[in-house]
């Protein structure tokens, strides 16, 4: 008999601290979320992807991004299946979310982005506004950065302008103005590799140009919002890639609506398992 799939939410909540410091500051860092075999494997597939992709802007090469990969399928789904990622994520969007786009970075010493500092002030959109009601939180679009190898405080992280993502002014253009490096009132992170930062894209941020050059800075970028809601037109996941991945990963991906009127599964957007294993998503 078919059975919906349903996820787990059990396994990891944010402390109180982490709660006050997001609503704080707008952003956290989850250190060593992953195991030392996760990151290797994630790092490799990361990588292996740069070396295929064919047909970068040159706007992408300067920053070192990679836009569609075979990311979040393979090694990468285990980002996913995580109890950290799940938790979290419930706490800072609700219990139905979706993956609205996914991007990794590999940057040198002299690599940064090719952006200045972005987002931060009052925002009405729902895609981008923040607040805080009876003890939770609603980020509308959240970020989620898995660093993949260390990263120091000065070695060219994203950085954030804290506090800037419920902040009643925008940002001057003083401090939006774009740099090579930024430093106060802006603030960076450590975090060793397999560390995941999760930050309101509403948080005034900034991706620098990165400095150690001892290692590359290697990351994947994920944006998630509420399942009603999309922000890019199209998703860069393949279906290949969505069609290749578990349950639990399908989940991230259901059709962009939250209820149905006349449907079955009582109205619910669910990933139906069915009796042979496969899967339906969104019927």
């Amino acid at each position: 008999m078919p059975v919906p799939y349903e996820v787990d939410f059990s396994q990891y909540q944010l402390s109180e601290e982490q709660k006050f410091l997001f609503d704080l500051k707008g952003y956290i860092v989850i250190p060593n979320v992953l195991s030392a075999e996760q990151i290797e494997a994630i790092r490799e597939q990361v990588l292996g992807d740069m070396e295929r992709k064919e047909n970068r802007t040159a706007v992408e090469q300067k920053a070192g991004i990679v836009q569609g990969s075979s990311v979040p399928g393979g090694a990468a789904e285990a980002i996913l299946k995580s109890p950290v990622v799940k938790g979290t994520l419930k706490e800072l969007i609700g219990s139905d979310f979706r993956l609205d786009h996914v991007f990794t970075v590999k940057r040198e010493k002299g690599q940064g982005d090719h952006l200045g500092p972005h987002q931060g002030g009052p925002m009405r959109s729902p895609h981008f506004h923040y607040h805080y009601t009876e003890g939770q939180a609603y980020a509308g679009l959240t970020r989620m950065v898995v660093e993949l190898n260390d990263v120091g405080l000065n070695d060219g992280g994203t950085m954030f302008l804290s506090g800037s993502h419920k902040s009643n002014m925008k940002v001057p253009k003083s401090l939006s103005a774009k740099k090579d490096q930024y430093g106060a009132p802006f603030e960076g992170y450590e975090a060793p590799a397999g560390s995941i930062v999760f930050f309101s894209e509403n948080t005034c941020h900034v991706g620098p140009v990165w400095q150690n050059p001892d290692h590359p800075r290697i990351s994947i970028l994920f944006a998630f919002c509420n399942i009603g809601m999309r922000w890019h037109r199209h998703s860069n996941v393949s279906q290949e890639v969505i069609d290749g991945l578990s349950a639990e990963g399908r989940w991230y991906f259901r059709d962009i609506w939250p209820w149905d009127n006349h449907g079955g599964n009582g109205g619910r957007n669910l990933v139906i398992v069915e009796d042979d294993g496969s899967l339906t998503v969104s019927p």
